[in-house]
């Protein structure tokens, strides 16, 4: 009997692993690289081994091993694209393969986990460390269990946590504490759970190098006065308490079940109703409440929630939406371990509402309802990002990148319009596009760099810049988001024919469940630019501000 349930769920796994490749596959064909995904294959190709392991980490918020497995991959001389979307296949793939075939997950989880918004569209589609940070979670899980008879390899998976991104770090530390005060809970004494970790000097020496290298990879990420994330941060319209309610209970129900986030917006930055916070509060409560009785019964409430108070710590400090699936890999650590001390049934969640006056069948019926629920929100959810990646462009950069190679404009001169008093920050499409060239094709980006810096420029740096861009002369185009900007920079740059004839416009969709945001740019030149480009007068038409 055994084994021909054994032989169902792998027949089970098989099919969703196949499944779900053929839509990766399908997903990575049809999607255009946005500008996170470009600025890390440009720092791959272009920047020294030296800046990546210790400059850019101080500027991109994160370590630096994304960046050194793409510059591997870079290595291979294959296109942009196929380089970067091929390193995030793999590690997708390997992420599948654990789930289905090594998990202890239960056959339904085992579906359902692959149907989440975040796995299914957000870390398989779009090229970003979080995949890494599911991959070092799983394995951190994997050998959890055995964690005090074979530490070494425990401690290489949490030191391979810290190295995928900051948010690594505060979960590996977590996970860490969590374990010992766990211990100290169970066994009613500090003094014992301290004796037992140093009897064990594997246990020990694997602690002592996994602090050392995460205090390393702290030094090596720790933000500089002049990064731009640090600065963007201090427009936050709520406090620190308020940010880590949201921590808690905004963002678990965002991962399965609501829609209310912005991705244009940090969570710092936005303003939602109270009607939606309510909501989300609401459901982040009953998703904490099952995660609470699965882990009570097994004696791990400090494992539970002493990890996520780390995490929710930085989160409190900075966060887009898009890095809400830390929520899920949290969870599937948490899980992982659980089903490692004894597998979760529905019988204990029945029991519970029994106490609660609530029937079985009636139990059974809102267990049912609420999985359900989460199938069609993030079916829904990955079906309407995949439709919008096929209907629209996710970024306008390849297109601009065709244009200029279909009319050979390697010659010409591009200026890339800057946000407000930040000359390093250039608008979206032009990091892009240089992904496509060999190199740098914008002649005011910072020290000729085809990545953007990140380093926000003082006034005397910013005046420095603009005296710059004024001895160079006049562009023949400029990288800007509306014909209005680009009558701004001239206005800055001293140039008298105002850039109007609009050469190329380039549209980008920024697609986040079933939300799209518009961040379409243009091309603009002179008049007499335009006649050379089209061979026909340049006819005047009115275009929106983007």
């Amino acid at each position: 009997m055994k084994d021909i349930k054994n032989k169902k769920e792998l027949i089970t796994g098989v099919i969703v692993t196949a499944l779900v490749t053929i839509i990766a596959v399908f997903g990575a064909m049809i999607h255009e690289p946005w500008f996170d995904e470009a600025q890390a294959y440009v720092i791959a190709r272009d920047a020294s081994l030296h800046d990546i392991l210790f400059y850019l980490p101080h500027y991109e918020g994160h370590p630096p091993l994304w960046h050194l497995l793409l510059k591997a991959a870079v290595m291979l001389g294959l296109p942009y694209e196929l380089t970067l979307k091929g390193v995030q296949f793999i590690i997708f793939e390997i992420v599948l393969i654990i789930i289905e075939f090594r998990s202890p997950y239960s056959k339904t989880a085992k579906i359902l986990i692959p149907m989440s918004f975040f796995m299914l569209y957000q870390y398989c589609i779009i090229a970003r460390p979080y995949i890494l940070l599911i991959l070092a979670a799983l394995l951190a899980a994997m050998f959890y269990k055995e964690r005090k008879q074979k530490p070494v390899r425990y401690m290489i998976s949490l030191v391979f946590l810290c190295l995928t991104h900051s948010y690594g770090i505060a979960f590996a530390g977590g996970i860490v504490i969590g374990d010992i005060i766990g211990e100290c809970i169970r066994k009613k004494s500090f003094k014992k759970t301290a004796s037992d970790i140093i009897k064990n000097r594997r246990l020990l020496v694997s602690y002592v190098i996994l602090l050392a290298a995460a205090a390393a990879i702290i030094i090596d990420i720790v933000p500089s006065g002049d990064t731009f994330a640090m600065n963007a941060v201090q427009n936050k319209k709520h406090s620190f308490p308020a940010i880590l309610f949201f921590s808690w209970f905004l963002i678990p129900s965002e991962n399965f079940f609501t829609s209310f986030s912005s991705e244009m917006l940090s969570m710092q930055q936005e303003t939602n109703p109270v009607s939606e916070i309510i909501s989300a509060a609401v459901i982040s409560l009953l998703i904490w409440s099952c995660l609470f009785i699965i882990c009570k019964k097994r004696r791990m409430i400090a494992e539970m929630l002493i990890p996520y108070l780390f995490i929710s710590i930085l989160t409190s400090t900075y966060i887009y939406p898009h890095h809400f699936g830390i929520f899920l890999t949290y969870l599937l650590f948490i899980l992982w371990t659980a089903e490692d001390k004894e597998k979760v049934t529905f019988e204990k969640y029945s029991s519970v509402m029994k106490k609660a006056g609530v029937s079985e069948k009636l139990a059974k019926m809102i267990a049912v309802a609420g999985a359900a629920l989460y199938v069609c929100i993030n079916l829904y959810w990955n079906g309407m990002s995949y439709y919008n990646d096929v209907k629209y462009p996710y970024d306008p950069s390849r297109e601009i990148a065709e244009w200029i190679k279909k009319y050979d404009l390697y010659d010409k001169s591009f200026l890339a319009a800057w946000t407000g008093e930040d000359t390093n920050m250039y608008t979206l499409g032009s990091t892009g596009a240089n992904a496509y060239f060999d190199n740098n094709i914008y002649y005011n980006m910072h020290d000729g760099l085809a990545y953007v810096t990140h380093i926000v420029p003082d006034e005397q740096e910013y005046e420095k810049d603009i005296e710059a861009m004024k001895a160079h002369g006049d562009p023949d185009f400029i990288l800007c988001g509306s014909v209005l900007a680009s009558s701004s920079i001239c206005d800055t740059l001293g140039i008298d024919e105002h850039y109007v004839a609009v050469a190329l416009e380039a549209r980008g969709e920024r697609i986040f469940k079933d939300k799209k945001c518009n961040v379409d740019v243009c091309l603009v030149c002179t008049r007499d630019t335009y006649k050379e480009l089209y061979g026909k007068e340049y006819e005047v038409q009115t275009y929106k501000n983007s």
